[in-house]
């Protein structure tokens, strides 16, 4: 490393990730780069809060927006006082797996508290961080993005503090975070800039919830919206957002028919939800015309008629996934031959009734495939499966026993 920093004194972007660097490393690092931008050390352990006091006394890196810690819980709260000092540019951060991070140690405080051009945050799996620190942080500075996992201890006072600091958030993701309630989303209701939102596996939220979202401010530049695992939430709520016609991604569990109205839908990903069942993918087929991409790994309950429905009314699929689908056969992939000619990815492993009459029928008619999974097809001979494979880029197959559960 000390070669290659001591002869790029141009280095703009650097990602050090998952490597073994040490203080020394970050000594010639400062010495050397004195025009870098972005820095990655995420999930570097062996490097200690010496090597981040080297940024208050080097000349480099006082020009960094981007900096990424993930996974670096050695860091104590000096080496986070040091980064606030050295790197007061600083416009994107990444904290992302430090369950070290808490309010009693007081890390993020003391960063926000110097860092006041950050725009953008990410605290993805820091359980113990509570409504202190969010509150600090809505006090400080004013983001555009923002991403929390996994907390179940930040509650709505939190969502309610930072949209009245940050008016202008476009991307916020409270994936996980139990404690959150409808009264969140009423907070971001008001936001005019919201683009992406991701509330997937908050338990609390209803349709209420929703109806904010879908009837605020942020319904217009709204763009992408993530409900899964919300077990609350209705066919209501999805009649709410399909009457929405800005958004055009959507990621749920329930409702397809009323989801099918919303007519530029490109990409439906629904895996693992074990309750649509064929009608549902027929009604939503029936009015999404210009699916390109349709995800329903594990839905065991589907079968060829879903896949009759989609070949039949969505001409230009691509992708297509349905691994993990026990009760697909022959005759769902013979569907799929219909559209062959866009066809560009297949995933039917975990398929069990399978024969060789799969690889026959995509040789035939899929001559634009790119891609095709095949594991855990015990009824598909390696034989068969090795004449695909000198017509695709990627080709996975193996004939052992599926490890999916088929109750």
């Amino acid at each position: 490393m000390k070669m290659i920093l001591e002869g790029c004194h141009s280095l703009l972007h650097l990602n050090l990730a998952f490597t073994h660097i040490t203080n020394a490393t970050i000594r010639v690092l400062l010495r050397c780069c004195l025009m870098l931008r972005s820095l990655s050390l995420a999930y570097c352990t062996s490097f200690s809060d010496k090597g981040l006091q080297y940024l208050t006394t080097g000349k480099g890196c006082h020009r960094l927006n981007y900096l990424d810690l993930s996974g670096c819980s050695q860091i104590s709260v000096d080496g986070f006082r040091y980064v606030a000092e050295a790197c007061s540019s600083l416009q994107q951060i990444v904290l992302d797996d430090l369950p070290t991070l808490t309010d009693t140690c007081l890390q993020v405080h003391v960063l926000m508290s110097k860092c006041h051009a950050l725009t953008a945050i990410s605290l993805l799996d820091s359980p113990y961080l509570s409504d202190v620190t969010f509150k600090t942080i809505a006090e400080v500075i004013s983001l555009t993005k923002i991403q929390i996992e996994g907390n179940n201890r930040m509650t709505d006072s939190s969502l309610k503090a930072l949209c009245r600091s940050s008016l202008k958030l476009s991307e916020v993701q409270m994936s996980d975070c139990t404690r959150m309630t409808d009264a969140s989303l009423k907070s971001l209701g008001s936001l005019t800039k919201l683009c992406n939102l991701n509330i997937s596996g908050c338990i609390k939220v209803t349709d209420m919830g929703i109806h904010y979202i879908t009837e605020g401010l942020s319904a217009v530049e709204l763009r992408e919206l993530d409900l899964s695992y919300c077990p609350k939430l209705t066919d209501l709520s999805l009649t709410r957002i399909t009457q929405n016609q800005y958004c055009f991604i959507l990621c749920l569990a329930q409702g397809l028919a009323a989801l099918g109205t919303n007519h530029s839908m490109r990409k439906l990903t629904a895996a693992e939800c074990v309750f649509i069942t064929d009608n549902g993918i027929k009604m939503f087929c029936q009015q999404c015309h210009r699916l390109e991409l349709l995800d329903v790994c594990h839905c065991v309950c589907l079968s060829d008629r879903a896949i009759k429905a989609l070949s039949f009314f969505c001409r230009t699929i691509a992708t297509v996934r349905i691994a993990g689908c026990p009760k697909m056969t022959d005759s769902a992939v013979k569907y799929l031959t219909r559209v062959g000619h866009f066809l560009k990815e297949l995933d039917v492993s975990g398929c069990p009734l399978l024969t060789d009459r799969t690889p026959s029928f995509l040789l035939c008619s899929c001559t634009q495939l790119r891609s095709i999974s095949m594991l855990y097809c015990k009824n598909i001979s390696k034989q068969a499966a090795l004449k695909l494979q000198r017509r695709v880029q990627h080709w996975k197959y193996s004939n052992d026993d599926s490890p999916y559960s088929l109750d």
